[in-house]
């Protein structure tokens, strides 16, 4: 497992929504519509406007590590550089920081400032060996650099040879594969009936399947990682980290990162306790449950 997998399943890494802006359009995105082509930023669900409020939000977590997903980061490969500098100066070297990028957006411009960035490891996304033949040479140049790379892949049902071709090719370059369970959201619900997917809760049905099939098919180390580990595991030993962190002492933390309080003021716990009610903070908002 990769070591930015393993700060996310202890909930220790924040997530930078670093833009929305990706000149791709993959039937299968579950960006949001007010986030996808924008050139915004987010930090765990906050919108920021400056990079220099990123590192607050971060602490405010007690993060020892950061997630740079998009959009495409390497679309705007200079911010990430900034951001990941920022970050180290502020938390220290050992600091992990990781990244997400389509190989397809990945020029030898992008790359070069990438490769000089403090960024730890880089995710490529690749779904053929077509996607990735010819630019091999910049998986190459990341890991002369010094980066860890890796494939970060969703599970797609029916395309499960075309990737695990495309992870076999980058072999050499590569230390790790991911491999997501397929998410569905109100964003690309529609497109994904529409290639002759169903949904079956919040994944794509015979998508945990297909990430199986992958991993028998590759030569590299694989994680799956599975709808439930990012809602349950990942998302909510953030959310309990925050919780811990930022509660008061007559505030009682649940495990789900939840909070349990009486609206006068006793412990939930106590026998005294009568008005209790369960709060939770949500991209900046609290949230009576």
């Amino acid at each position: 497992m990769a070591r930015g997998c393993e700060l996310c399943l202890l909930g220790s890494k924040s997530v930078i929504f670093i833009t929305g802006l990706c000149p791709l359009s993959c039937p299968y995105c579950p960006v949001g519509a007010d986030r996808f082509g924008k050139d915004v930023i987010y930090v765990n669900d906050v919108p920021v406007k400056r990079l220099e409020d990123i590192p607050k939000i971060v602490a405010e977590y007690g993060s020892d590590g950061a997630a740079v997903t998009g959009g495409d980061p390497s679309v705007v490969a200079e911010r990430v550089k900034a951001v990941a500098d920022l970050l180290k100066r502020e938390f220290g070297e050992e600091f992990h920081i990781h990244m997400y990028t389509h190989i397809l957006n990945l020029d030898s411009k992008r790359v070069g400032i990438l490769a000089a960035s403090k960024v730890d490891e880089v995710r490529i996304h690749v779904i053929s060996r077509e996607q990735a033949v010819g630019r091999e040479k910049y998986l190459k140049a990341l890991v002369a650099a010094g980066k860890v790379v890796g494939v970060e892949v969703p599970a797609l049902p029916g395309y499960e040879r075309q990737i695990a071709e495309a992870i076999n090719y980058l072999s050499p370059y590569i230390s790790f594969v991911n491999i997501n369970e397929l998410d569905v959201s109100e964003t690309n619900l529609e497109r994904l009936r529409a290639i002759g997917y169903k949904a079956e809760g919040l994944n794509v049905a015979g998508s945990l399947e297909a990430a199986r099939k992958i991993a028998q098919m590759v030569s590299v180390p694989v994680h799956i990682c599975t709808g439930k580990t990012k809602d349950r595991v990942q998302i909510g030993s953030r959310l309990f980290k925050y919780a811990m962190r930022t509660s008061k002492p007559h505030e009682f933390v649940l495990d789900d990162g939840s909070v349990m309080y009486d609206e006068e003021g006793y412990h939930p716990k106590s026998v005294r306790a009568k008005k209790i009610r369960v709060k939770i903070t949500l991209g900046g908002k609290e949230i009576e449950v």
